[in-house]
């Protein structure tokens, strides 16, 4: 495919992609898989929130842009559960990643961080607090 590139400088600049693709890598091996699901998440619907914005209007600041980021998170919290997942329970005030469902229907879920530290109501069902408390 002729590009109209000098050979060399399409040499630099693969060389480049290459060492930019690196870094990303070794910068998210750096992180915990939560660390990395929540930058994913937050990455992925800023992309989105980006993508909708429209292209004659100025660009929100960094304060907005979060807000709404997290907005859209929490419309689908489905598929974005790292970030929707940190409210805390109105029982136990621990974050919904903590929280296991019961194995059936009828049965309570569980808070892992309540079992771990050995309270008796360790058993129960996620609910999110209400503002406020």
């Amino acid at each position: 495919m002729s590009h109209g590139l000098p050979d060399q400088l399409v040499a630099y600049l693969a060389e480049r992609d290459t060492q930019r693709a690196n870094a990303v890598d070794a910068t998210l091996a750096c992180l915990t898989e939560r660390e990395r699901r929540l930058v994913r998440e937050a990455a992925v619907m800023g992309y989105v929130q980006g993508r909708r914005h429209p292209k004659d209007a100025d660009h929100p600041k960094d304060t907005v842009v979060l807000h709404l980021v997290v907005d859209a998170c929490l419309a689908a919290p489905d598929l974005y559960p790292v970030i929707t997942g940190v409210q805390p329970c109105g029982e136990c005030r621990h974050p919904k990643y903590n929280h296991r469902d019961g194995e059936d229907p009828v049965s309570p879920g569980v808070c892992l961080q309540c079992e771990s530290e050995g309270t008796e109501e360790a058993h129960h069902d996620y609910a999110v607090a209400a503002a406020g408390e």
